[in-house]
């Protein structure tokens, strides 16, 4: 059974990765794992582990309720950046045909939720902090109700969640690269 404070730990990786790139100014990395964190969430929860669109929507219209930015319109946001590199659509995602993202400027100062007749602009910290607290919120949901299927499903489906680890170190001389060799690897059950 889920316990309390695991799927905290479990996403740790996430935040931690999140700040880093924040700190860097790294926005378009940010963005991308930010628009991810849905289809994860919405992928423990469901009894097959897997995410479909129609999850994705609801998982963001539930954790992610904004009156400019419906599940739908983030699914559409989502496809288009991760899938196609691109802001833009073909046709139009709900009210917009295209997402603006930007970051703070110098002065700290930030350009989120403003609407530029078809256009949605973005500021991706503050998208990722609003994702970031969508996820805490159905942590919450999922520890308060630690029996309900969508609980028993995120502790059955947590387990091939990727985690990063670090071999031990140092490791043994490689003569092929001439030298130590260092490795993160990704693990997956």
């Amino acid at each position: 059974m889920l316990t309390p404070g695991q799927l905290h730990a479990a996403f740790n990786m996430y935040w931690n990765d999140m700040d880093r790139c924040s700190t860097a100014g790294a926005y378009w990395s940010l963005l991308h794992v930010t628009v991810c964190l849905p289809d994860i969430c919405a992928a423990l929860e469901s009894s097959d582990g897997e995410t479909k669109p129609s999850r994705y929507v609801r998982w963001c219209d539930k954790y992610l309720p904004d009156p400019l930015l419906s599940g739908a319109e983030r699914y559409r946001m989502r496809c288009k950046v991760l899938h196609q590199g691109r802001a833009g659509t073909d046709q139009p995602a709900g009210r917009y045909i295209g997402f603006s993202f930007g970051q703070p400027s110098a002065g700290g100062a930030v350009d989120h939720r403003r609407v530029d007749g078809t256009t949605l602009n973005l500021d991706v910290g503050t998208l990722a902090q609003d994702a970031k607290d969508g996820v805490a919120r159905w942590i919450q949901q999922l520890e308060t109700n630690l029996g309900s299927p969508e609980a028993l499903n995120t502790f059955r489906n947590l387990q091939s969640l990727v985690q990063v680890r670090q071999l031990p170190f140092p490791l043994p001389m490689s003569s092929d690269l001439g030298g130590p060799t260092f490795t993160t690897t990704l693990k997956s059950s």
